[in-house]
């Protein structure tokens, strides 16, 4: 990859990261702005993201793993599709969401485990449990029987990373991040009497992973 597609690519993901936090802020209007010409440029860089099989059935499965053929594209491609989740997520719209979380996780799956560089390693493994902890929240979110099955289930992977690499920062930080969400729709599985309390809080009190997370930080 030459040097203006590597500076090309680390520009759109510095832009994802900024309607990330825009759409936290509740700027909507400039979230929306720095995505469509974020996702203008990949694009115009690579194309959409390949699905490896891709089709209805597979689309459903978490498994499924996208392609991407370098670690920059991999990083601009992964907060790309995280930022359209957050974007969605914060409108009321977990469904929506759920369909960009599942794909950076996708995006980010392989080089957890592929890559040749320690340091693209561990940086894919935080970014799909990041991914995961936002995914988990959606199906918390959503209004479906499989919600707390499949919301608990993505929170104990992604916890379970976040124990094995010790990234408790990243841990605090999304809590946090996921604490200036809207209040989850009544009826749904995050619904907590109109307060802005992450599923995940919810979900440490119905599980032992919190007395792990103070055990391992001993």
């Amino acid at each position: 990859m030459n040097n203006p597609q590597l500076y090309a690519y680390n520009d759109a993901k510095i832009r994802a990261q900024q309607a990330f936090q825009f759409s936290l802020q509740g700027e909507t209007a400039q979230a929306q702005e720095l995505l469509q010409r974020t996702h203008s440029e990949l694009k115009s860089l690579s194309g959409d993201v390949l699905v490896t099989g891709y089709n209805r059935v597979q689309e459903e499965s978490i498994d499924t793993q996208a392609l991407t053929r370098t670690f920059e594209q991999t990083q601009a491609w992964g907060w790309f599709e995280l930022a359209s989740g957050i974007f969605q997520i914060m409108r009321d719209r977990p469904g929506t969401s759920m369909v960009y979380f599942k794909r950076a996780w996708r995006i980010w799956r392989p080089w957890s485990t592929n890559a040749v560089s320690e340091v693209q390693r561990y940086e894919a493994k935080r970014e799909r449990a990041r991914t995961g902890l936002w995914l988990g929240e959606a199906w918390a979110r959503f209004m479906s029987d499989r919600a707390q099955q499949s919301a608990n289930a993505i929170l104990r992977a992604a916890l379970t990373e976040l124990l094995r690499i010790e990234a408790y920062d990243l841990l605090q930080e999304t809590i946090d991040q996921q604490s200036l969400l809207p209040p989850a729709p009544p009826g749904s599985l995050a619904y907590n009497n109109g307060r802005h309390i992450p599923y995940i809080c919810l979900f440490f009190t119905q599980s032992a992973f919190l007395e792990q997370l103070l055990y391992s930080r001993r």
